[in-house]
């Protein structure tokens, strides 16, 4: 099965418990009027636990953390996105491509070392296992040798971001120093390639100007815009956050923006609480549109965690409190899973099995 079909699949797979429930314990209160609902399954774009692991010398086995194996179960996940994260520090010089390569190899030993996580490229989605897919968190190496990008999709990595937090020879940065430029010209032919080949740019680090660098490229694709972890910025003003108007171009494209659970990009501070996400969630919708918004937590990426979302095992409250405020079932389940799949079973027009975002 193709990537874009196992996403089908995936997707299948959430409608139906959206109706007939999963076997996965739930934790959080039931929806307002009574009758506990069957879980809500999650789908997150961004899980640091490959940094953890490859550069802090975690044991891959996932028994702390965030994304613990027993936490991620408890959580109802059925997908999760490991970012091959490239630090700006990973070498004196800087990281380079073959870093790349052993990060990789670091996520498939985390996903032999854990038996709910699927293999990469699995051939079906199985009940209570967890898909995995690929993600590539700076990818400044590659202004080396840009067709180097093209092996990674080719080993399923569906979602790129040209910088992390500081400026590269592809892009500027939300958090570098400040640049006269977005995406360089070297980054547009970068941003074009990862396009024709099938994935996805992830804007979530990169700068204002590189966003809009990146609209008429993204257009002319005909693909969908996506921030896997990153909020709106009207509500916590902070530079990795959107405006108001990228969150507006995101819907527009058929994109998606991952609700990012680090306190400071939530409400602006260093702590935060279920009320304060509940917030980032209400404008983000009203904003971009429900089916736009989707979950990127950043467990595990060093961040602060609101109180109440301690960790995976969470999001059932967070649903449960989405639920007793008003959001209807289907809604939730788009923010939790289906917009996710949506962008991660993109494929160019005219690709085999390619779709066009909705």
């Amino acid at each position: 099965m193709s990537a874009g079909g196992r996403v089908r699949a995936l997707l299948a797979v959430t409608c139906a418990a959206s109706t007939l429930g999963a076997p996965r314990p739930t934790r959080g209160d039931p929806p307002a009027g009574g009758g506990r609902e069957p879980p809500v399954q999650v789908v997150d774009l961004h899980v640091d636990v490959p940094w953890q692991v490859h550069f802090k010398g975690r044991d891959p086995r996932l028994g702390e953390g965030h994304a613990r194996s027993d936490t991620l179960v408890a959580g109802n996940y059925l997908g999760i996105v490991l970012p091959i994260y490239l630090p700006d520090r990973a070498r004196p010089e800087g990281p380079q491509i073959e870093d790349a390569s052993a990060v990789l190899a670091t996520i498939e030993a985390i996903i032999a070392a854990n038996p709910v996580l699927l293999p990469l490229g699995a051939a079906r989605a199985e009940p209570g296992k967890i898909s995995t897919f690929l993600s590539i968190e700076g990818a400044g190496a590659f202004a080396e040798d840009i067709a180097q990008i093209d092996r990674f999709i080719a080993r399923g990595v569906r979602l790129i971001s040209p910088n992390h937090a500081k400026n590269t020879r592809l892009s500027s940065s939300a958090t570098g120093e400040p640049a006269a430029f977005g995406l360089t010209e070297l980054g547009k032919r970068f941003c074009e390639r990862v396009y024709a080949q099938g994935a996805l740019i992830d804007v979530s680090h990169i700068s204002d100007a590189a966003f809009a660098d990146l609209v008429p490229i993204a257009a002319a694709h005909g693909a969908p815009i996506v921030a896997t972890h990153s909020n709106a910025r009207a509500v916590a003003n902070r530079p990795r956050n959107l405006t108001d108007e990228q969150l507006r171009l995101i819907g527009r494209s058929g994109g998606v923006a991952g609700l990012n659970f680090h306190a400071p990009f939530v409400n602006g501070t260093s702590e935060a609480d279920l009320d304060d996400v509940l917030a980032q969630v209400d404008h983000m919708v009203r904003v971009a549109g429900v089916d736009h918004v989707a979950i990127g937590s950043d467990f595990d990426g060093g961040i602060l965690p609101p109180k109440g979302l301690d960790d995976a095992s969470a999001l059932p409250a967070l649903a449960a409190r989405l639920r007793q405020r008003g959001m209807s079932r289907e809604d939730v389940v788009k923010i939790f899973s289906q917009n996710a799949l949506r962008i991660l079973g993109w494929r160019p027009a005219g690709a085999r099995g390619g779709q066009q975002p909705r």
